[in-house]
């Protein structure tokens, strides 16, 4: 068995979303994955200008919701 986490986030207004998805793959890779988790949450943004910090800023709201 093996896992994929795809973390996806975007800024739009004054919010941030985040979403994390677990797949979970079988023997064929790309063929049989299912989703096992996932997770979701939104954020006020904070107007980070700097790709690093808005990009920490958005793992931790993912942690968080996890």
């Amino acid at each position: 068995m093996r896992y994929e986490a795809r973390v996806t986030a975007y800024d739009v207004m004054d919010r941030v979303m985040v979403a994390v998805v677990v797949l979970e793959a079988g023997d064929i890779p790309q063929v049989s994955q299912r989703a096992v988790l996932t997770s979701t949450t939104t954020v006020q943004g904070s107007g980070e200008s700097d790709p690093r910090e808005w990009a920490r800023d958005a793992l931790i709201a993912a942690l968080e919701a996890l």
